[in-house]
């Protein structure tokens, strides 16, 4: 499934030479880019595929997108961090390159995205507004899980989903909410 309407027909290692006998750095290569429709249109650089994987790497992380791709949410850890080499072996990735470094720099270049400090995984930065309950089944009406929620001291909950796994997103209105009911939620600590 793709976001946007490019795709390329060949991968780069960081050196090429071309016909000349000149070695090309990652900047000067071109690469072939087809839109959905398959018709071919010129060669594009490396900053139109930077360009392409950002918006393939948005759209995967778009919530929309997110909550309801069931594979990479099974492939998430419990801090939502998702392994970069889940992200590099999705077929629309693979098909615009094979080169986990550029891959690695695109997805730390988006404001949607964090990596973690190894580089290894990476996850959806969006704002803070949704909770993931985990462990609650399915069949749990869509009302009860709510009703969790509903204390005159939370937030008030903007929508309950049932995503996979016995896992739910209950969405708040802003960041700041979910961090009061995360206070609200910690267990006191007493000091006697």
């Amino acid at each position: 499934m793709y976001s946007p309407s490019c795709k390329t027909t060949r991968n780069t290692t960081v050196t090429e030479e071309s016909t000349n006998g000149m070695i090309l750095g990652p900047e000067e290569l071109s690469y072939q880019i087809y839109d959905v429709s398959g018709e071919s249109s010129s060669p594009i650089s490396t900053e139109d595929l930077k360009e392409c994987l950002k918006k393939q790497l948005k759209f995967y992380f778009s919530g929309e997108y997110l909550s309801k791709d069931l594979y990479l949410i099974s492939q998430m850890d419990s801090d939502q961090f998702i392994p970069v080499w889940t992200i590099a072996n999705m077929e629309e990735i693979k098909t615009l390159t094979t080169d986990p470094d550029l891959i690695l720099e695109v997805l730390g270049s988006s404001p949607m995205i964090q990596v973690d400090e190894k580089g290894e995984k990476v996850r959806p930065c969006h704002k803070h507004c949704i909770v993931l309950l985990r462990e609650i089944p399915e069949t749990t009406p869509v009302e009860e899980v709510k009703a969790l929620f509903k204390s005159e001291n939370f937030p008030k909950v903007i929508s309950c989903e049932f995503t996979h796994n016995s896992n739910w997103y209950i969405t708040f209105q802003s960041d700041t909410d979910v961090q009061q009911l995360k206070q609200r939620l910690q267990p006191q600590s007493l000091t006697y």
